[in-house]
């Protein structure tokens, strides 16, 4: 895709990103929720990615154009970071490492005068002493990107206040250099909110209700709303309030970004639609709970980037056990208390929302998270499909039903 240029760089550094970074297909990896991989991958197919990818624990590794990474950094709800790949080769010593680093064109991938945040995993090399890797890196980076001789960035972009990272990764002697786009992880939705305890992670949620069918659903029930992030991931997607919106990313402040071909792919991409009916029906039983919901969908937090489709969410104060039975096409989203939220039995609980399942919701899709084998065990519900993964520390289960 040929996209408008405003061309903000010296000329020759210019062509030299268009050449390398913008122009060519690039190595990305995107984090994302263990075992929500292929969730997140087919999530990325119907946002236009045609690159066939690798999956591995908790990531997509894939090959594309930077501005198809851009526009999954603007759309994506289910992942959490998205990082380019600049370098690979192997470093059994420092000397290596610091030759090899410094034959890197690191003006293509940060801005002149800012050195960027080092974060360094090491795994079966001989060289695992992060912080020391970190520091010969550092200098390497501080004689490129200090350098008066180097052309400048554009200089808008040194007006955001995107922290830079750069990732190093050691793995038998092999050191793999990657770039972050993202900033903040994709789960910081761009708004303050109050929060429950243990908050179900926004990208989580996104992940869950995709696998769910989402997109296929007139009726979200979020009947044990704790803070409210099941309606409030469905309410942003049904008023288009997509990341790019809410939020800023790495990417802004990096020498390849273009604010006119940013503009132009946000403006003409197609993001992931939701059916035009879908209205969102949030509950707690919680007084307490059920004051956060308000804040974070009617007063503050998502609240401003859905205005105009109040119509389409409702919220009210009851308890789940007492809901009437569900509409057809609807979808149920339970993520009950457990853990630090819950001081009780919870194989007596899951029992119980077991029996309102089978009394009242047995055509709808369910979506729930179980923290133990006797808890689903006590749900006693045959599932289609189990993900095993990570919410607040704890491994737990989602069952799709």
């Amino acid at each position: 895709m040929n996209f408008p240029e405003i061309e903000q760089v010296a000329p020759a550094l210019a062509k030299r990103i268009k050449k390398h970074v913008t122009g060519a297909k690039r190595a990305f990896r995107a984090i994302c929720h263990l075992g929500f991989e292929t969730t997140t991958a087919r999530e990325f197919e119907k946002l236009g990615l045609a690159e066939s990818v690798q999956i591995s624990p908790g990531a997509i590794d894939f090959e594309a154009k930077l501005e198809d990474a851009w526009k999954l950094l603007a759309f994506s709800r289910t992942s959490t970071r998205i990082i380019m790949r600049i370098a690979e080769f192997e470093a059994t010593n420092f000397g290596k490492l610091t030759k090899k680093a410094a034959e890197i064109p690191w003006e293509l991938y940060f801005p002149w005068g800012k050195i960027p945040e080092i974060r360094v995993t090491c795994r079966k090399s001989r060289l695992y002493h992060t912080d020391a890797v970190a520091e010969r890196l550092a200098s390497v980076l501080e004689n490129a990107l200090l350098s008066e001789a180097l052309p400048r960035s554009q200089e808008a972009s040194q007006e955001h206040p995107q922290k830079q990272t750069l990732f190093a990764h050691f793995e038998s002697d092999r050191c793999i250099l990657s770039v972050d786009l993202t900033g903040e992880a994709l789960y910081k939705r761009g708004f303050e909110r109050h929060v429950e305890d243990a908050p179900l992670r926004d990208t989580l949620a996104g992940a869950i209700l995709f696998e769910a069918g989402l997109t296929e659903t007139h009726t979200l029930i979020d009947p044990m709303a704790g803070s409210g992030t099941f309606s409030s991931e469905a309410m942003l997607l049904k008023a288009g309030a997509h990341l790019w919106k809410t939020r800023h990313f790495a990417c802004e402040a990096q020498p390849a970004y273009r604010p006119a071909a940013w503009n132009y792919l946000t403006s003409h991409a197609k993001p992931i639609a939701l059916k035009e009916d879908l209205q969102v029906e949030t509950s707690d039983i919680s007084t307490q709970a059920f004051a956060t919901i308000e804040y974070n969908l009617k007063a503050k937090g998502a609240a401003p980037y859905i205005r105009g489709f109040e119509s389409s969410l409702s919220l009210s104060r009851q308890d789940f056990f007492a809901l009437p039975p569900a509409k057809e096409g609807s979808l149920l989203a339970l993520n009950p208390p457990y853990g630090k939220r819950l001081d009780a039995d919870v194989p007596r609980l899951y029992k119980e929302i077991g029996n309102k399942i089978r009394k009242d919701f047995s055509g709808a899709k369910i979506a729930i998270m179980v923290p133990s084998d006797d808890a689903e065990k006590a749900l006693a519900l045959r599932a289609r499909k189990v993900i095993r993964t990570s919410h607040g520390g704890l491994n737990v289960k989602v069952l799709f039903i």
